[in-house]
C-alpha cells in the first residue's frame, strides 16, 4: 500500500486546488519520487495512506518507526512542509 502525496508551491496554493505535483512512497518499499523544485525552497505537501504507517522525510531518510518518524493514521491526511529535492520513505505500523 502506498503513501501518497500531493505537492503544492506554498501553503496558500491548497486553497486554489492547483497542486504541481503527485507521487507516493510504498509502505515498507520503494522512497517517494524526489519533491519538485531546486535548493531549499519548501512545498507544502498532503500526506495520505490506506494503511497506518511510519513517516519520515529528508535527503535520504530511513524510517525505523516511533523513536524518529512521524505517525501517519489510516485514512487520516496530513499536511507537511517539504523542502525540494527531498523524498518520504514509510513503514507499516502495527
Amino acid at each position: 500500500m502506498p503513501v501518497y502525496m500531493t505537492v503544492w508551491e506554498t501553503a496558500s496554493e491548497v486553497a486554489l486546488g492547483d497542486p504541481i505535483q503527485f507521487t507516493s512512497a510504498v509502505i515498507g518499499g520503494a522512497n517517494s519520487d524526489p519533491i519538485s523544485g531546486s535548493g531549499r525552497k519548501r512545498r507544502r505537501v498532503r500526506l495520505y495512506a490506506d494503511a497506518a504507517c511510519w513517516v519520515k522525510y529528508g535527503a535520504n531518510p530511513t524510517a525505523t518507526g516511533s523513536t524518529d518518524a512521524m505517525a501517519l493514521g489510516a485514512d487520516n491526511p496530513e499536511y507537511i512542509d517539504m523542502e525540494a529535492d527531498h523524498v518520504l520513505t514509510a513503514i507499516a505500523r502495527v
